[in-house]
């Protein structure tokens, strides 16, 4: 299941609850993301997990590349 709390984007906070970085909202850990644009699973890069901000610059890019195909 895809959740805010396994999701790249965010960052945990002390109280379990998850910023997401794109959106700058607090939410559950286990709220639902099945419909969020921006879900993406975790990435590491040379063995380190990548940062959020890391994350949504990926997830940007690999978004804008599926409409620049679909425009063609």
């Amino acid at each position: 299941m895809k959740s805010c709390g396994n999701c790249g984007i965010g960052s945990k906070r002390e109280d379990g609850s998850i910023e997401c970085f794109k959106y700058k909202k607090i939410k559950d850990a286990l709220e639902n993301s099945e419909k969020c644009l921006y879900y993406t699973q975790y990435k590491f890069e040379d063995g380190e997990l990548m940062n959020p901000l890391q994350h949504l610059i990926l997830k940007e890019q690999d978004l804008k590349s599926k409409h620049m195909k679909n425009t063609i």
